[in-house]
């Protein structure tokens, strides 16, 4: 009987191949492909909205939270020039501090901008005559929107106001609004003291005008003798002709300048911050060797001249006595009478 040969051969198995599921005509790998290339493009994107900045460098006052430089609104210069301000303004205070204006140095100063504040921080060192001239610092906080006091490192209260006035160089005090005077070309330049003959150091100021007349052969030193609270504190006392009897003799005498520093050793003698009697005030006079005819016609006149002092005084601000004017725009007391003619000097010159 024949075999079958369907059944002789060995059955082979049978592989059924599926096609993948579709998803919009696409398979799974493409699908995949897509989205891949979806999140590389969202990346790029996003790259490039939060890529960093230029990278800022040399930025003179730091840098903003955005990356920039930060720019105040004032200069280092107008920030110095502030500070001096305030400085000068001391002056007026009835305190030890009213010698602080004088004895600093301002050419010294250091500015310094402090951007998280928003603060200028200006640095004025003085010398302090009571210390041996020992150097110390003041320090002022300006706020950056409009200069004005944030706060003073010197232990002390503000000035009750800001002048105009500007402190310029060591001895130096700038008076705001005035310039300097007219005189002739190589003239000596003008120096007014302003004194009451009955304010503490009224002799001593007066010492230091002859010494640095002495010194000093470019400066023509000439004084105005006014009557403040010393003197009028004597009125009630002395009566008005009485007590003002001094400052026309010192005056006249000053007019005769050879002989004036002998008449004020002699005046010294005498006085005791009291009125001297004018007959002792005339023997002084013939002591020290004046012409006595010109200090008696100069006493003619003294009153008349006394009050035009009086006036001139308040036309450059004095307040306080003694008190140096140097080139009819620096302010100056007499321990620093000759740095601040000197400062003068050194600006005529250019």
């Amino acid at each position: 009987m024949a075999r079958n040969e369907t059944h002789d051969r060995k059955e082979e198995p049978v592989m059924l191949v599926r096609p993948a599921v579709k998803s919009l005509g696409l398979d799974y790998l493409h699908v995949s492909l897509i989205i891949l290339v979806a999140i590389l493009i969202a990346l790029a994107f996003a790259l490039s909205l939060f890529r960093p900045g230029p990278l800022v460098s040399n930025c003179s006052y730091g840098i903003t939270a955005n990356g920039t430089c930060t720019a105040p609104e004032h200069t280092a210069a107008e920030a110095l020039n502030a500070s001096e301000r305030v400085l000068a303004s001391y002056a007026t205070t009835n305190s030890i501090l009213s010698l602080l204006p004088y004895y600093s140095l301002p050419n010294q100063s250091v500015v310094s901008y402090i951007s998280n504040q928003s603060e200028w921080l200006v640095t004025i060192p003085y010398k302090d005559p009571t210390v041996n001239y020992t150097k110390f610092y003041f320090n002022i906080l300006l706020y950056n929107s409009n200069l004005s006091v944030a706060h003073a490192f010197v232990q002390a209260p503000l000035p009750a106001s800001i002048t105009h006035d500007r402190v310029s160089a060591y001895g130096a005090v700038s008076i705001y609004g005035k310039t300097a005077c007219t005189f002739a070309p190589n003239a000596p330049v003008p120096v007014y003291g302003f004194i009451d003959p009955y304010a503490p150091g009224a002799i001593l100021a007066l010492e230091s005008g002859i010494n640095a007349s002495n010194k000093i052969h470019s400066a023509n030193v000439s004084y105005k003798f006014i009557f403040t609270g010393y003197s009028l504190a004597l009125y009630k006392t002395y009566g008005v002709n009485a007590t003002q009897q001094n400052g026309a003799d010192l005056w006249c005498a000053s007019m005769q300048p050879s002989r004036f520093p002998a008449y004020l050793a002699n005046y010294s003698i005498l006085f005791n911050g009291d009125p001297i009697s004018a007959s002792n005030l005339y023997q002084v006079a013939q002591g020290s060797g004046l012409n006595l005819s010109e200090f008696n016609a100069c006493l003619a006149s003294a009153p008349q001249k006394l009050n035009a002092q009086a006036a001139f005084a308040q036309y450059y601000g004095v307040e306080t006595t003694p008190m140096y004017v140097v080139d009819c725009q620096y302010q100056t007391i007499p321990q620093t009478l000759g740095a601040a003619i000197n400062y003068s000097l050194q600006q005529l010159r250019g």
